[in-house]
């Protein structure tokens, strides 16, 4: 006579295993039986793949999406945070959840950036995401419009403790261009990221912003996201278990052209694969 695991082991046992695998795994396992169905979506096996404080990190969100969240089943609150990014502290930061890992992501808008001149209108202008049709729609309320500058300089340092340890991280500068008002960005960026007061990491490479370049570059290369913006990668750095401060930068401040028609959107960390 043949004896199946569900006849051997409780719903419980067959959930504590499951939460010991991944979210594709749990996925993969719903798929055997109506037991394992039900098993691999108890909140049981997706409270162990979301981040350990993401009640914490949901309660710094709207009330209405908090209340909304909170209500949902786990495995409704893990994919809910893979396909909407949720807006958290001034609205200035998103948070979301990779949904192969449950590895934190976040998203700094640009009023979250340090913008050299940002703050002077006769270089850059701040508009109103919604009332700008010509840009990809942003998830934040602002973006920045570049006017003119000779001298570019964004960046932003962020303390590793707000993501996942042990993860490799890639930082991601979202941008676009506008049309045809774009100018002096034919040569590359330099971008770099590195820990604070330390020498791991600390490399600058080449960094290309117009979407039709080709590959093969000395350089990263944009791509267009399903969003619709453009990103380019900063760097990558291991986040381990001690936490330290990390400095991402873009810039170019040696050719000195004239440069226009950049829309920043923000810097996007997220696991790499």
């Amino acid at each position: 006579m043949d004896i199946t695991i569900e006849a051997v082991l409780p719903e419980e046992c067959i959930s504590a295993i499951i939460s010991s695998t991944s979210p594709p795994d749990a996925c993969r396992c719903s798929l055997l039986s109506r037991i394992f169905r039900s098993a691999a979506g108890s909140d049981l096996v997706w409270e162990r793949f979301l981040p350990p404080d993401y009640q914490q990190i949901i309660s710094q969100s709207e009330s209405s999406v908090s209340s909304l969240l909170n209500v949902l089943p786990k495995k409704d609150i893990y994919f809910h945070l893979c396909r909407n990014p949720i807006l958290i502290g001034n609205g200035n930061t998103s948070f979301a959840i990779d949904k192969w890992s449950g590895k934190k992501c976040y998203m700094l808008g640009a009023r979250e950036l340090c913008v050299i001149w940002g703050h002077d209108a006769r270089y850059w202008k701040w508009v109103s995401s919604a009332e700008s049709p010509v840009f990809a729609q942003s998830r934040f309320s602002e973006v920045a419009h570049l006017l003119h500058v000779c001298w570019l300089l964004i960046g932003r340092r962020i303390e590793t403790n707000i993501l996942s340890p042990n993860t490799r991280y890639g930082a991601y500068f979202v941008y676009t261009l506008v049309g045809d008002h774009f100018n002096g960005f034919d040569r590359p960026v330099k971008v770099s990221i590195k820990f604070e007061n330390e020498n791991e990491g600390n490399a600058t490479n080449d960094a290309y912003l117009l979407p039709d370049t080709p590959g093969g570059q000395n350089g990263q290369v944009p791509r267009r996201r399903e969003d619709m913006w453009l990103e380019v990668e900063i760097g990558d750095f291991f986040n381990g278990q001690v936490d330290r401060v990390v400095d991402m930068q873009l810039g170019e401040t040696r050719v000195l052209n004239g440069k226009s028609g950049l829309v920043v959107h923000g810097i996007e960390l997220r696991p790499k694969e």
